[in-house]
């Protein structure tokens, strides 16, 4: 129990939270530049978006880079994860729709895959 909780239980869950802080960090982004450049109310569902799909794509890179093997699962584990707690903080503080619910779900899924590819691919040291 303890090697499936060191090797699987563990680096999901720190990457989930890596990609959980980049979500709060891209949206304190957004709402600067929204703030800043005096944009209309209306586009700040899509930065949030934006800002979801960062997150997921940061967790699916933290664990390709971890597990260097199926980024294509990995990223898209992160990124389920990801939105799940999403939905969940939807469902506590607003409200959920249909159209937002997949358009969410689609974001994730892909933005978490793409960045387990490229977690596992990349060689950079750096």
């Amino acid at each position: 129990m303890k090697n499936l909780k060191q090797h699987i239980y563990r680096p999901f869950a720190i990457s989930v939270a890596i990609g959980a802080a980049s979500v709060f960090a891209a949206l304190l982004i957004s709402a600067a530049v929204v703030y800043m450049m005096q944009l209309p109310v209306e586009i700040c569902g899509v930065f949030g978006v934006i800002s979801l799909a960062f997150g997921c794509m940061a967790a699916g890179y933290a664990l390709g880079r971890k597990k260097q093997r199926q980024g294509l699962k990995q990223g898209f584990l992160c990124g389920i994860a990801l939105f799940l707690l999403c939905v969940f903080g939807s469902l506590i503080f607003g409200s959920v729709s249909a159209a937002g619910f997949f358009g969410r779900l689609v974001a994730c899924v892909i933005s978490g895959a793409v960045g387990g590819v490229i977690g596992v691919n990349n060689t950079n040291p750096f």
